[in-house]
């Protein structure tokens, strides 16, 4: 219905005889988003009807756009000396429960034009389609400028008497809950409504004296015997003024024009022309006061002034012992006969002590004040006049203890303070088994860079993967030394089994077919990266050097991968030659692994180490598995002939075929679960196979 207006025509566009209707408040309460408001005043001699001409409208533009993002007609008519104020009603009902009467019109647009966050730029456009009064910087996210009144207002100063098309930061009074430097009236003070809000009322229509001032003031604290309590400011201004303006503070608070000095129970500003500016004023609760807590009323008063009131509160805690603990350790391992373990730390700090503070550590681990000496059962933090400032304690576990895993609470105390308690946890690692190894890498093709990750296989039953762990090394930064950043659920998995850890599930299914084992960031390699596979504190395989960026290395694998020669690992560190590698960009351009020009090889890596007994795991390979490509790939390290049985899981055989390539066609299955038998060389295994 309206045409749309660009920003940067702005500055062509003057007010015509309409420019008497003018923004004179924006309103975004900081308790209640709903009860945002928008005023317009008509500062001109005759009525305006918001229907003349082509219809007057307010125009929203969003996050710093150049163009109209919203627009809002308006509808009614503003009277001579009179108020227009639109209320958000994304909430119906709301405006008029809030602020007590009916707004002239609503805006019922979750987040219209009403409906603006604070740092969105508003014109208002009359019946010419002219722009004859604008708020905010054009095409920029207001946020950081003077037009921000996020969880405040903006409030037109009363000395305008008509619009402006480009936006003047000086005509407006601004309350935002960040600060902005360099404005000529912004003030750092969220505004709730109804409180602090006035739609229908604008002091630049006052004729007699009015002053105004802030928000309530609450959470002014201090400790029993250790008043005054911190600053808190409000600003107060006045227009019209025949006297000073005096503002008074109640009993038990105390109020300045400076901070940190001059306080008294009373400040009075001297008016210019009769003018108060917005001044900010200090307030704090008076030293000397017993524990409660207290409440009152702050007054801004002037001869022939209506005064204006804002509550003020505030607490005075008794000055009992207390501490507090800070910080929660993490695992501290180590392997078996090379502890003590790594150091983790808490923190403690304390306020009226009677005692001093004793860490005491449980069974099995020690405390320390100093990092790397100095350790055992308990530490003492002494007290200074019944202080104790923050305080860091080492803990660790202790050395010489067997195989296993270690728990227990460190207790913190100090009488008559209620005792305070942190769980411990921490490992000792029996002799590495290497039981897994890292057999492929990956950097895929799709959108995002992926499938990113790892395969990995299991050489021998392994009762507990999470003592095995991977640690990413990105750019060449050398080890991660003992730092796992991923450990593995404590899943039991079986010789032969494969892992499957990428960084997502959506792009891994997507190319290769089937569901990742796990996922996680840490494996978000880039072709260029090396992984450390941990079991406990032991670094039992690697790939890459990771003390090397890999780009244009024999290793590089960027948009491609590398795998691992059969029959090695795991090597400790990088071993090049037990690695094959697919050349950088391989993989650029395809979509899936099984129709690419250089497939990723996956799980084809074999082991001497799993035996024909590990038949059902180690030497055959089914993907994808769940499929819903209608073909699963049955891969053996044998050429010899693989006969394969389907069946439901009512026993039914649905499928029976002899393989010579590979390949199985499940077509002709219903989605479900299916048990799939295949038979090679007089072993067999049974495996569940899940059509999609």
């Amino acid at each position: 219905m309206k045409k749309l207006y660009f920003l940067l025509l702005t500055v062509l566009m003057t007010a015509t005889s309409f420019g008497q209707v003018f923004i004179t408040e924006i309103a975004d309460p900081n308790n209640n988003a709903e009860a945002r408001f928008i005023e317009l005043y008509n500062a001109g001699p005759t009525d305006v009807d918001f229907t003349e001409g082509n219809g007057w409208q307010i125009d929203k533009y969003t996050n710093a756009s150049g163009t109209v993002s919203t627009t809002l007609d308006l509808t009614g008519t503003i009277p001579a000396g009179g108020f227009y104020v639109i209320g958000y009603d994304n909430t119906p009902g709301t405006f008029n429960t809030v602020y007590g009467f009916a707004a002239d019109q609503l805006d019922a647009v979750n987040n219209g034009v009403v409906g603006s966050n604070g740092d969105d730029d508003l014109a208002l456009v009359d019946g010419t389609d002219t722009i004859i009064d604008f708020f905010g910087v054009p095409a920029t996210d207001n946020t950081g400028t003077c037009a921000e009144y996020e969880d405040g207002r903006a409030e037109r100063s009363p000395a305008v008497t008509m619009g402006n098309a480009t936006f003047d930061e000086s005509e407006w009074n601004v309350w935002a809950d960040s600060a902005v430097s360099g404005c000529t009236n912004h003030t750092l003070q969220t505004q709730d409504a109804p409180a602090s809000f006035d739609p229908g009322s604008w002091i630049g229509t006052a004729t007699g004296p009015v002053v105004t001032i802030d928000s309530d003031i609450t959470g002014l604290d201090y400790f029993e015997g250790n008043g005054p309590s911190a600053e808190q400011t409000f600003s107060v201004s006045g227009i019209n003024l025949t006297g000073n303006l005096d503002v008074t503070a109640p009993t038990n608070f105390e109020i300045s024009s400076t901070s940190g000095s001059g306080f008294g129970s009373s400040v009075s500003l001297t008016p210019s022309a009769g003018s108060v500016a917005s001044t900010t004023l200090y307030v704090r609760l008076v030293s000397g006061l017993s524990a409660n807590t207290y409440s009152d009323v702050l007054t801004a008063s002037s001869t022939g002034a209506t005064s204006e009131t804002i509550n003020v509160s505030g607490e005075v805690s008794p000055s009992t012992p207390q501490f507090n603990v800070l910080g929660t350790p993490g695992d501290m391992n180590y392997g078996l006969g090379n502890g003590p373990s790594n150091e983790e730390s808490i923190f403690v700090e304390g306020l009226f002590l009677t005692n001093d503070i004793t860490v005491t550590a449980p069974t099995n681990f020690e405390v320390s004040l100093t990092s790397g000496t100095g350790f055992g059962a308990s530490v003492t933090v002494p007290q200074v006049s019944g202080t104790v400032a923050n305080t860091e304690v080492f803990v660790r576990l202790a050395s010489g203890l067997t195989e296993g895993a270690y728990s227990g609470n460190i207790t913190v105390s100090s009488s008559p303070a209620a005792d305070q308690t942190v769980a411990l946890t921490g490992n000792v690692f029996g002799a590495a088994t290497n039981a897994l190894v890292l057999v492929g890498v990956y950097d895929g093709p799709l959108t995002g860079g992926t499938p990113k990750g790892i395969e990995l296989i299991a050489l021998a039953d392994i009762p507990d993967l999470s003592v095995f762990g991977i640690s990413s090394i990105t750019n060449g930064a050398g080890s991660s030394a003992g730092t796992v950043e991923y450990n593995f659920p404590a899943d039991a998995v079986s010789a032969g089994d494969r892992i499957f850890l990428a960084t997502e599930s959506t792009g891994f299914n997507s190319f290769f077919g089937m569901m990742p084992t796990y996922t996680s960031g840490v494996v978000g390699i880039n072709g260029d990266d090396a992984i450390e596979l941990y079991e406990g504190t032991t670094i039992i395989d690697t790939f890459g050097d990771v003390d090397m960026d890999g780009t244009g290395e024999a290793w590089d694998y960027l948009d491609g991968w590398a795998y691992r020669v059969n029959g090695t690992g795991p090597d400790g560190g990088f071993v090049l030659a037990n690695w094959t590698f697919s050349g950088a960009d391989a993989l650029d351009g395809e979509t899936d692994n099984s129709t690419a020009a250089t497939p990723y090889p996956i799980a084809t890596y074999t082991n001497p180490a799993l035996s024909n007994a590990t038949f059902t795991q180690a030497n055959f390979s089914i993907y994808p598995n769940p499929t819903n490509k209608g073909y699963v790939n049955i891969k053996t390290t044998s050429n010899s002939a693989v006969n394969v049985t389907v069946f439901d899981l009512l026993g039914k055989k649905v499928i029976t075929k002899t393989l010579s390539n590979n390949k199985l066609n499940v077509s002709s299955l219903k989605s479900g679960v299916y048990l799939l038998n295949i038979e090679q060389n007089g072993a067999s295994t049974t495996k569940k196979l899940v059509i999609e």
